[in-house]
């Protein structure tokens, strides 16, 4: 269905018809919800640019044409004006362009009239060049047709409305129809407004080994131009490094890339050494460590180091080393002497060649005769030389007096030198020596010892300090003593060194501060930290820093401190304390009756017992324990006067009307039962028993037979 219509505005009269096209135009636009694409033309001529600002002002722009089909439709259905129409195109910087999209005109949609551009045949003067276009509506010839022209020229203004909208494509371009409007769709979008989106399977996304992968999206999780960019751990490299896209095909533009082991060149065994190579992930490859060494007399050369490891470049982190000789340093000429090293001039002073020395006649060889270069670099023996047959002269060591006969620039055979000490320094040696006719002494001069002290043993816990240095103790030098904390000195304080080397004085010993075991009182129970395992004796001893805690056996108080500390100088902070016996409140003998108790004094767990005159009853508990907390497990009993046995009269009476008892038995049996009773009330517990009373109240049993 169409949906456009062609309007003149500004005109004086509309006729009937158009009112009635406009109308059924907007309603099939309203009823099939597409938006039109309307013309419009003006009711009076202007230049170009009068023409485009009316456009503008009123309705979109002026007219782009889009195809053949539209330019005969408006052919068909404008009205012939003797001017024709400007429409939207003019030459901007000698190139045709559509001024409503800035887009270069096409060869494929030119509709030039013949000979058409052609800027008016002739040469025009500035200004009068014909850069804009008009369209020719219902001409003779051409019709339709497009026309170059000067731009000041009257003509009747070609304006639309536009179907495109801000929302029209939302992924696309928005093109103008005749009808409506279609969307252009960009790369990875489709639908008709171009609003759905291209996506890729996410799950062919794969997390390499050693690697991870790290996705942005542009449109959405895994939609058109999502891209995922790979890496891989230290020492790992892609197999591809370009990140994965999401193509408009639905395909992922690569597949996934994996990560691979970073590979360092190999390496060989040096020669006079050794190789030792760790491959923890592979060989040669990232984080392989090897270590060169090199044969005994031979060094490193030509690296920086002797551990070369692979790094995750792909490069050992220094050059390959090699293994050289040991190069010793040169000997000079020996005077009056003679050196051969051999006739290798690159050899004859590396890692085990030797060399030889021998003197000219008249003089002797001072020193080795071979020298070797050694695996250090050194020559094992120090350069000899050559000098005429004498002794020579005795070193003169620290404090020693030499006194030689002749000079000593010249000590022949048969010469002597004797030797002494400064005072204070003892001789290590003989005290003379000779020249023998080799040029050697017969004995090894001797040395000047000092005098000294020998370093006091330092016991446990014993602090010395001395004066000088205790590596050179010397006569009148003193050493004072004083022991740790918690230890205290046996013996001096301070000895001297004497003119011998000898100590004036042993030197003394730390003995440890304690303090005496605690006196610990009767029913009474310590505990000491730290302490002795077993329980404290006379002769435990307690180290400062102690505390020891007290407390009483069960029914007993402490009288005292509850804990004392030893402290410095072996003396506890308190006395021990005490315990006591709890004590209860002092009982008596109730009215009309009598007490007994277990002791002198009411201290706990002592019983106190309780009976009756006669003619009394006890109400109440018969024996009372004095308990651990100082209090009687019971009320103190009273002695009451017994009731007459009136039941006991009227059953005797009873008996006696009935004849089968007389008065006088009865008096006997109520005696009898009398006599028991007291004998029952007088019944003690033994005062020593643990047992206590039970909380109820027994009465005799004679009452209850009562």
């Amino acid at each position: 269905m169409f949906c456009f219509g062609l309007l003149q505005t500004h005109a004086s009269k509309m006729s009937a018809s158009w009112i009635s096209l406009t109308f059924l135009c907007t309603m099939v636009c309203m009823w099939t919800s597409v938006d039109c694409w309307s013309y419009y033309y003006s009711n009076k001529t202007m230049n170009w640019e009068q023409a485009r600002d009316w456009c503008k002002t009123h309705y979109t722009d002026m007219v782009a044409i889009q195809n053949q089909e539209e330019i005969a439709y408006l052919n068909d259905w404008l009205p012939k004006k003797p001017t024709y129409y400007w429409i939207g195109i003019r030459k901007i910087n000698d190139v045709w362009t559509w001024v409503g999209t800035n887009k270069p005109l096409t060869d494929e949609a030119s509709n030039w009239a013949k000979d058409e551009p052609n800027n008016g045949k002739t040469t025009q003067t500035t200004g009068n060049n014909e850069d804009c276009v008009e369209m020719y509506i219902k001409r003779r010839e051409q019709t339709g047709k497009w026309n170059d022209e000067r731009c000041g020229k009257p003509k009747t203004a070609l304006c639309y409305s536009a179907a495109c909208k801000n929302d029209s494509c939302l992924y696309g371009d928005c093109v103008e129809t005749i009808n409506s409007h279609r969307c252009e769709c960009y790369e990875g979008f489709y639908g008709e407004k171009c609003d759905q989106i291209v996506k890729c399977n996410k799950d062919e996304v794969t997390v390499p080994d050693k690697g991870s992968v790290n996705c942005t999206h542009r449109y959405g999780d895994f939609f058109y131009d999502s891209l995922c960019q790979y890496s891989c751990e230290e020492g790992y490299n892609l197999s591809m490094t370009r990140p994965l896209r999401c193509t408009a095909s639905e395909a992922w533009s690569d597949q996934p890339p994996t990560c691979e082991l970073v590979q360092c060149p190999g390496l060989s065994h040096p020669d006079r050494g050794s190789m030792t190579c760790s491959d923890p992930l592979g060989l040669s490859s990232f984080q392989s460590t090897c270590v060169f060494t090199c044969d005994e007399g031979y060094v490193r050369s030509g690296s920086s180091s002797d551990v070369l490891q692979c790094e995750a470049t792909g490069n050992w982190n220094a050059s390959q080393p090699s293994c050289n000789p040991v190069q010793c340093s040169s000997l000079t000429e020996l005077e009056n002497g003679f050196i051969n090293c051999g006739d290798d001039a690159n050899t004859k002073f590396t890692y085990e060649n030797t060399c030889t020395f021998s003197c000219a006649p008249g003089y002797k060889l001072v020193g080795s005769e071979t020298v070797t270069c050694m695996s250090s670099a050194e020559w094992s023996e120090s350069m000899p030389h050559c000098e005429a047959i004498t002794c020579q002269t005795p070193e003169k060591e620290d404090h020693l007096i030499v006194q030689c006969s002749g000079l000593e620039s010249d000590l022949r055979p048969e010469s002597t030198c004797s030797f002494s000490c400064e005072a204070g320094f003892e001789l290590q040696g003989e005290q003379t020596i000779q020249c023998s006719g080799n040029g050697e002494w017969n004995e090894v001069a001797p040395t000047c010892k000092a005098i000294t002290c020998q370093i006091p043993e330092k016991g446990d816990h014993l602090i010395i300090q001395c004066s000088g240095l205790e590596s050179d103790l010397r006569p009148e030098s003193t050493c004072s003593f004083s022991c740790e904390a918690g230890f205290e000195l046996q013996g001096e304080q301070t000895i001297q060194c004497s003119g011998n080397g000898e100590w004036n004085e042993v030197a003394p010993t730390c003995k440890a501060i304690s303090c005496p075991a605690p006196e610990i009182s009767p029913r009474g129970v310590v505990s000491c930290t730290p302490s002795p395992s077993s329980p404290p004796s006379a002769d435990t001893q307690y180290p400062l820093g102690t505390v020891c805690t007290f407390s009483c056996d069960e029914g007993h108080e402490l009288q005292g401190d509850l804990s004392m500390e030893c402290a410095h100088p072996g003396q506890w902070t308190s006395t021990s304390p005490t315990c006591t016996a709890v004590r209860c409140p002092l009982l008596e003998a109730p009215e009309n009756g009598h007490i007994n108790c277990s002791a002198s004094e009411s201290v706990y767990n002592s019983q106190c017992s309780f009976t009756c005159d006669q003619g009394y009853s006890l109400e109440g508990l018969e024996r009372l324990t004095c308990d651990h907390h100082g209090n009687w497990t019971a009320e103190k009993p009273t002695c009451k006067e017994a009731e007459p046995p009136s039941e006991i009269t009227a059953i005797a009476s009873g008996v006696t009307v009935g004849g089968a008892v007389s008065l006088s038995g009865l008096s006997l049996a109520m005696w009898l039962l009398k006599r028991l009773r007291q004998k029952v009330s007088k019944f003690e517990l033994n005062s020593n028993s643990d047992i206590e009373a039970p909380p109820q109240v027994y009465k005799n049993s004679t009452e209850n037979l009562l």
